[in-house]
């Protein structure tokens, strides 16, 4: 619940959801997320790299990940 809240105040408080319109607004939005990611390409490749198996090692950060998020 309480991050929803959050979600709410980080939506209100971020300026590109004020641009029109409002497609531009959605343009700017996946221009961000397409920069964030484009920062962690390398963290898969070392993943594939270290792992023997890649497609278990990524499911096994997964289910840390999840369990991590249950416990808080």
């Amino acid at each position: 619940m309480r991050d929803s809240i959050g979600l709410a105040g980080d939506w209100f408080l971020n300026p590109t959801n004020y641009v029109e319109p409002t497609e531009a607004s959605l343009g700017i939005s996946a221009l961000n997320q397409i920069n964030r990611t484009s920062f962690r390409i390398g963290e898969y490749e070392a993943l594939k790299e270290a792992a023997i198996d890649p497609y278990t090692a990524l499911q096994d950060v997964y289910l840390q990940f999840r369990e991590k998020k249950i416990k808080k």
